[in-house]
């Protein structure tokens, strides 16, 4: 009892001291102020559509999709006075084809709004990516890492940075022989039990050798696959994309990076503006985001079949499909999915999603370039 006064005192420190913190709700994530967001590149690839496409920022706290920016004048020009518009197609994405940049020459993007204000790019030169080496991957403990090798034998690029589009075949748990359609049990005209599920990469992915002696990035990784993932079922194929960068760029994307992907902890790198190389003619407090570059872009894909894996346990997030028989009247008002015909007016049956590939989110149509 003589320790009671002051403990009552220390918990009642922590009341007042609790009781006294206010959540901070900075200015920023209220603010009205709606900003440029630039996002696209010169493609010097012969033959290849160069595409920007225009957006606004938007609070934190606003649950719509960005507004595009519509409507507004888009050209590139060159530091020699050529000038070449593109031209919106979809609402926000403007495009140019069939100009190829000279490898000598600098560029600068221009956009007008349907306002009046006027942003520039700063100039900037042609850069050429070196071809990506291979792509290679290995098992760890926690399922599958995917790297990159790449090297520039002039040891002139030194700032590199890589996006991907994985793409994954996978299957029902059943394969349905038929339907219901308009409370009927058909023959089903489609199969849904193949799929092929894809995402594109999401975070910022870059390196520098500038420390290195020779420009060589040697097992840079890109992706880490959980061994459990239904990516890894049957069929994995990944594409990435290289892009060479100049020294601004790369500041651009790794402050970028810090900021937008490192944030948690009194320990990770605190908010602050970003600052990319397209300004306001009239205006520097009308912040824009983006990065205009001009080069070439190299790209690989490689495809991972299970075979070429450790026996993983796959979780396709189903849990248990329990299959059941039902007769046609009951199937009718349930409305479960159908597998097949077990006897006459007796049906097996199962949970939809066991059936449909398409409710795990995929699509039916096999890509173009699947092997």
């Amino acid at each position: 009892m003589k320790n009671f006064p002051i403990k009552f005192l220390g918990w009642l420190m922590v009341l007042l001291v609790g009781g006294c913190v206010d959540p901070y709700r900075p200015p920023e994530i209220t603010s009205p102020a709606s900003y440029l967001v630039v996002n696209g590149f010169f493609n010097s690839d012969p033959g290849t559509t160069t595409t920007i496409q225009l957006s606004r920022t938007q609070n934190l706290t606003d649950p719509k999709a960005p507004t595009v920016e519509t409507k507004a004048v888009v050209t590139i020009e060159s530091a020699h006075k050529d000038v070449y518009t593109l031209q919106e197609g979809t609402v926000g994405s403007y495009t140019l084809t069939g100009v190829t940049p000279s490898a000598n020459e600098t560029y600068r993007l221009h956009v007008k709004t349907t306002k009046g204000a006027d942003y520039y790019s700063d100039y900037v030169p042609v850069l050429t990516t070196p071809p990506i080496d291979s792509i290679t991957y290995h098992p760890d403990n926690d399922g599958l890492q995917i790297n990159v090798n790449t090297h520039d034998p002039k040891n002139n690029t030194r700032y590199y940075r890589w996006e991907y589009e994985s793409t994954w075949e996978y299957f029902s748990d059943q394969n349905s022989a038929f339907e219901l359609v308009n409370n009927k049990i058909v023959n089903r005209t489609q199969s849904v039990y193949q799929c092929w599920g894809s995402e594109k990469s999401s975070d910022i992915i870059t390196t520098t050798t500038t420390r290195l002696s020779q420009d060589v990035v040697s097992q840079f990784p890109i992706t880490h696959i959980p061994s459990t993932s239904i990516k890894l079922g049957s069929k994995y194929s990944i594409l990435i994309r290289q892009f060479a960068l100049t020294q601004d760029g790369y500041d651009y994307y790794d402050q970028l990076a810090k900021i937008t992907q490192s944030i948690g902890s009194i320990f990770d790198p605190q908010p602050s503006q970003i600052t990319g190389n397209i300004h306001s003619s009239a205006n520097t407090g009308d912040i824009v985001l983006g990065f205009f570059r001009v080069g070439t872009v190299e790209s690989k894909r490689i495809f991972i079949s299970k075979a070429q894996l450790p026996p993983w346990y796959t979780n396709t997030g189903l849990g248990t499909c329990t299959i059941d028989t039902t007769k046609a009247g009951d199937v009718i008002k349930d409305q479960p999915g159908v597998i097949n015909l077990y006897i006459p007016g007796l049906y097996l049956t199962t949970s939809l999603p066991c059936i449909d590939c398409r409710l795990r989110g995929g699509v039916l149509q096999r890509p173009s370039f699947w092997q």
